[in-house]
């Protein structure tokens, strides 16, 4: 059996915000979003995306507690435990990032959803 790696989906998640940065890249004659409606729904995409950080965060921090527990763990240089140690302070920092990021994000989206395009349209757009 083949056991499908984890580390894809990140890096998917990765490849597809770069693909949103490039979709949304400011052009000579204007911005890159059109529409109030979509900062809305990318800003509440990037809130979802945020808020399921510190669980992928915790999911790494407890695996590589047990692989040092189970003695599976070497290190180039240094000790095994203080690189462990490091990663997972680091992780634990970084998922109280996650959280403040969550927070302002889901700000954001509570205050893009009463904005309403008031330009001129060809309606073929539904992010008016």
């Amino acid at each position: 059996m083949t056991r499908t790696d984890p580390a894809q989906y990140p890096a998917k998640a990765a490849d597809a915000l770069r693909l949103f940065n490039h979709a949304t890249l400011p052009k000579r004659d204007g911005a890159g979003i059109a529409y109030p409606g979509t900062a809305y729904r990318a800003i509440g995409n990037l809130a979802t995306l945020s808020h399921r950080l510190p669980q992928a965060l915790d999911h790494i921090a407890v695996g590589l507690t047990g692989l040092h527990k189970a003695g599976h763990l070497t290190a180039d240089h240094g000790a095994p435990a203080t690189h462990t140690a490091a990663a997972v302070k680091a992780l634990r920092r970084a998922e109280e990032l996650a959280i403040e990021l969550t927070k302002a994000l889901e700000r954001a989206h509570t205050a893009t959803g009463p904005l309403g395009y008031g330009g001129q349209s060809d309606n073929t757009d539904d992010d008016l």
